[in-house]
């Protein structure tokens, strides 16, 4: 019951992000002094680096053996404490952006970019060489290791 449970979880962390900014977003525009384009960017930081970061990396940190399962990669090796930081760190930046202006939030979203666009070549490299096509290698996580950094990097250019 728990790895079902860990499985579900991990299928619809991509998805948490999505769906925070949507909700926190509309709850912003909708609110006296509300900037779509503004509130947009700041809400997709917050919680496509920041929330997401943060489960992410306490994912790798303390629930390895099933994401590392659901990647198609060995558990219990030190790939996913490191990887689990990386996200943490990324996810700080993402949850401190918004208070420290508009550079910061560059530097926070070209970190995040690197990062997950450097993952989704990884992803590539494991589904041509070893045909590694489980959920954690090309499902949902490598979309969204590609489409949320260009997008990011779009809204920000647009907005700022």
């Amino acid at each position: 019951m728990r790895d079902r449970i860990l499985r579900t979880a991990i299928a619809l962390v991509p998805f948490v992000g999505l769906v925070g900014t949507i909700v926190m977003t509309v709850i912003d525009v909708l609110s006296p002094g509300g900037e779509l384009g503004r509130d947009l960017l700041e809400n997709s930081v917050l919680w496509m680096i920041g929330v997401q970061g943060w489960m992410t990396g306490c994912g790798h940190m303390f629930f390895g053996e099933p994401i590392a399962e659901s990647i198609g990669w060995p558990s219990k090796t030190p790939w996913q404490w490191e990887v689990g930081l990386a996200s943490l760190a990324t996810g700080v930046l993402g949850v401190l952006a918004s208070g420290f202006g508009d550079e910061f939030t560059l530097a926070t979203i070209i970190a995040f970019s690197v990062f997950y666009l450097g993952a989704a070549v990884g992803h590539v490299r494991e589904m041509v060489t070893r045909r590694n096509f489980k959920a954690g290698n090309a499902g949902p996580i490598f979309f969204f290791d590609v489409l949320v950094p260009v997008y990011l990097i779009v809204l920000y250019t647009v907005v700022t």
